[in-house]
């Protein structure tokens, strides 16, 4: 059976969050902490989770930019050494 805390933690989070309650009961005050950290704590993890994944997208960018980077650089020494053949010829 719920307790009378639990019962009022619950009424608490069905009323509108415009309007501050005042808490009495020590336990209650508690109750309401915890449930803010467990919220706070919820989405750092997101956040990690998001921050993780841009971090791992960012890595591969950088690394196909630097090998698009080697082949524009082969490529462009190539159309050099080709245009030296043709003005040689």
């Amino acid at each position: 059976m719920a307790t009378e805390a639990s019962k009022d933690t619950a009424k608490n989070r069905n009323q509108s969050k415009g309007k501050p309650r005042v808490i009495s009961n020590p336990n209650d005050v508690a109750g309401l902490v915890m449930m803010q950290i467990d919220n706070i704590n919820a989405k750092k993890d997101d956040l990690t989770i998001a921050i993780k994944g841009l971090t791992d997208t960012s890595k591969q960018l950088v690394r196909a930019y630097a090998q698009q980077q080697q082949v524009i650089a082969k490529l462009a020494k190539r159309v050099k050494e080709m245009e030296e053949k043709v003005r040689d010829s």
